[in-house]
């Protein structure tokens, strides 16, 4: 089969190399498709080490075979691939909270092989764990990528009363904050904000992809803390989610809070520089609420689904480039240039090279 085998770092080559065979307890998938993302990028260039050479982890596929002993699971049947296994023993894990597993996780594309292949097996314990779920025919194989990482904002927007909430601030505008976003404004936050440092892709949001967002703010040119207190009347927004890698955007974000706002640290910082000064009485007397968000578990996954299948998250205008396997450096490095105008990169396994100028 073709895979795109990471050499070393920064170096990703397609090649032919053997189809795995699925063993006791274990599941071939036939890959259709799996979406690049901002983590898949850092393991391509080196900066994040894992245990695998073919990563990819936003999957959707077929049953192609099963091993002995597997149960539930249907060959020609059309599944998603959940990412994280727990331990299975934690209290977390008992609570099916497995990416807030005790003993630390593992993922599909990080501990085991991903999806950048035309095959991949899905190991015992991630079958066992219920890591692979079904789509229906009505969502596309294209689609369907995109319910991992709305998962992990389901995930990260659930500590939030959506409904309560009139105004929302997202830093980032790349696809998890847009996301983030849309699952806002699925939970009814009835006003958005999308802040951004580019210029270009706050246009594309709003012109090309017409994200249904209220504003679309450069946070270069524009003073957020002072933006947000004139667009509120002086009494600061209800929510800010912070989805870029950016420390200062955390003290920034607490700043433009009115009282008993919730800030949503959802991107993850820099390691090991990590740490950060704010002003703890901010969150003392506004009775801010703070919380985390840490990659999703089997009940968002499925709220993402429905979100997608429904028709309350429209996900086709998300996806702006599609690339067979063979170009997968091609899309990788789309994925990774603010300026080439994606937002959702995915690779097709079955689609034929596109030649230019042939």
């Amino acid at each position: 089969m073709k895979a795109a085998v990471i050499k070393s770092p920064g170096v990703i080559k397609v090649e032919e190399v053997e189809k795995p065979v699925p063993g006791e307890g274990e599941v071939l998938l036939k890959v259709k498709a799996c979406a690049i993302c901002g983590t898949d990028q850092r393991v391509l260039a080196g900066t994040k080490a894992v245990d695998v050479d073919i990563v990819g982890h936003e999957i959707s596929g077929t049953v192609e075979a099963l091993g002995h002993g597997v149960k539930g699971i249907e060959t020609g049947k059309r599944y998603i691939v959940q990412t994280v296994i727990g331990c299975g023993e934690c209290a977390a894990c008992r609570r099916e909270e497995h990416n807030l597993c005790e003993k630390g996780f593992t993922a599909m594309g990080y501990q085991y092989k991903g999806g950048f292949a035309e095959y991949m097996v899905m190991p015992k314990v991630a079958v066992d764990q219920g890591c692979l779920i079904p789509i229906p025919d009505s969502l596309s194989d294209v689609e369907a990528t995109l319910i991992e990482p709305l998962s992990c904002c389901v995930n990260g927007m659930k500590y939030l009363p959506l409904a309560d909430l009139d105004h929302v601030v997202i830093f980032g505008g790349g696809i998890i904050g847009v996301m983030n976003g849309l699952v806002c404004r699925a939970g009814g936050a009835k006003e958005i904000t999308i802040m951004d440092v580019s210029q270009e892709r706050l246009d594309m949001l709003r012109d090309e992809i017409k994200l249904p967002f209220d504003n679309f703010i450069n946070s270069k040119t524009v003073d957020p803390v002072q933006w947000a207190r004139e667009a509120t009347g002086g009494r600061g927004v209800d929510a800010v989610v912070v989805a870029a890698s950016v420390k200062p955007l955390v003290a920034v974000g607490l700043k433009m809070l009115g009282k008993g706002g919730h800030l949503s640290i959802f991107a993850g910082m820099p390691k090991p520089d990590s740490e950060f000064p704010i002003d703890l009485n901010i969150i003392h007397y506004g009775e801010i609420n703070v919380h985390g968000a840490n990659s999703s578990a089997r009940a968002e996954y499925l709220e993402a689904r429905d979100l997608i299948v429904t028709g309350k998250i429209d996900a086709k205008p998300l996806i702006t480039h599609r690339f067979s396997l063979d170009d997968f450096n091609e899309g990788v490095a789309v994925q990774a240039d603010p300026a080439a105008g994606g937002l959702k990169i995915v690779i097709i396994p079955e689609q034929e090279r596109v030649v230019q100028n042939a």
